[in-house]
């Protein structure tokens, strides 16, 4: 377990927001020209498995391409990376400073989704939770009351953590705005909500599982099947690069091996652990994401999540952008053409 938690501490720096910034130009990968050279970033993580399948089984190497992967602390430091060239592409976690980078003239676009809920309400990759204590009293039996109550957030209010938590409030006729957003990281929401610090949390495994199974937390609510809160994003000049669809083929080849319960195979489980430094059956003890076949990226969600973080005020603009300032779904509708 302490492995594992160890690991999970990594989801602070997936997932915490913060205002983006960078300067354009700069490229260094000659993406652009196809040479066949990417250098990608990605946080060591299961939610990003693809990633690893798809290099460990040589898939990348199929497709004529000598993938670079590089590791970054966060999503932060990969949007201004990818946008100056510095990288062709990330695995990051969405955030509120992701949609300001790019209204701030970062050039980048969300071309695919990474982890995906399955829906499942036993074993969720991550829920929301609640203090057992306002439960048990009956104050808080319902996502309806939670209103007025004070929410841990990892990356505070503009960050995935915080748009799951609205996701959930917006499904009992609330609103984001009806909570206080406490930035909290990950393995601080227990004692947060031991202390009555903060009444609940959306939050991960195996953080919400310890929280329940210690008698501090009651699970409340999971995602709906088919969310997700990571994608993968292209630098505007590798978008157009030849070696950018190839690359997307790839990735998504190696989702498709991801399918099901196949994702818990014995070749996968190693592949996963050995990309993010644990043993196989550290990474089958927590639940893992699904992911679509062709990555698809999710418009309508990515959309939502803007809307959200206006209504928030954690934007520092307030009219929404044009999806196609964003969002490109060109690259999965090839990977579904290809695979039918």
């Amino acid at each position: 377990m302490k492995r594992i938690i160890s690991l999970a501490i990594l989801i602070t720096l997936t997932f915490a927001t913060a205002a983006c910034s960078g300067s354009s130009g700069g490229a260094g990968s000659g993406a652009d020209q196809g040479g066949g050279k990417i250098t990608v970033g990605y946080v060591p993580l299961p939610i990003f498995a693809p990633l690893f399948v798809a290099d460990a089984k040589g898939y990348f190497s199929d497709a004529g391409l000598d993938v670079d992967l590089k590791v970054v602390k966060s999503g932060k430091d990969a949007v201004p990376l990818t946008a100056s060239g510095k990288l062709d592409a990330s695995l990051v976690g969405f955030s509120a400073g992701m949609f300001n980078a790019i209204n701030s003239g970062l050039d980048v676009k969300v071309v695919g989704s990474m982890g995906v809920s399955d829906g499942d309400t036993e074993k969720p990759a991550s829920a929301l939770i609640v203090s057992k204590k306002l439960h048990d009293s009956g104050k808080i039996t319902t996502v309806a009351d939670l209103k007025g109550h004070k929410i841990g957030a990892l990356g505070g209010s503009g960050a995935t953590s915080a748009f799951y938590t609205g996701m959930a409030l917006e499904d009992a006729g609330l609103s984001i705005k009806d909570v206080t957003f406490t930035p909290l990281d990950n393995p601080d929401i227990e004692t947060g909500i031991k202390s009555g610090s903060i009444d609940g949390s959306f939050v991960s495994a195996p953080f919400w599982n310890k929280a329940v199974d210690d008698g501090v937390a009651v699970k409340l609510w999971t995602t709906p099947k088919n969310t997700s809160g990571t994608g993968v994003i292209f630098g505007g000049d590798f978008v157009t690069s030849p070696d950018a669809e190839k690359f997307y083929q790839a990735l998504a080849k190696g989702a498709a091996d991801l399918q099901g319960d196949a994702r818990y195979s014995e070749e996968n489980l190693k592949i996963i652990g050995d990309a993010t430094e644990q043993t196989p059956e550290q990474v089958k003890s927590v639940p893992l994401y699904t992911w679509f076949s062709d990555l698809k990226p999710l418009p309508d969600q990515l959309a939502a999540m803007e809307r959200m973080w206006i209504e928030l005020g954690a934007l520092d603009y307030d009219k929404p952008l044009p999806a196609d300032k964003y969002v490109d779904t060109s690259f999965a509708e090839a990977a579904t053409h290809q695979g039918s």
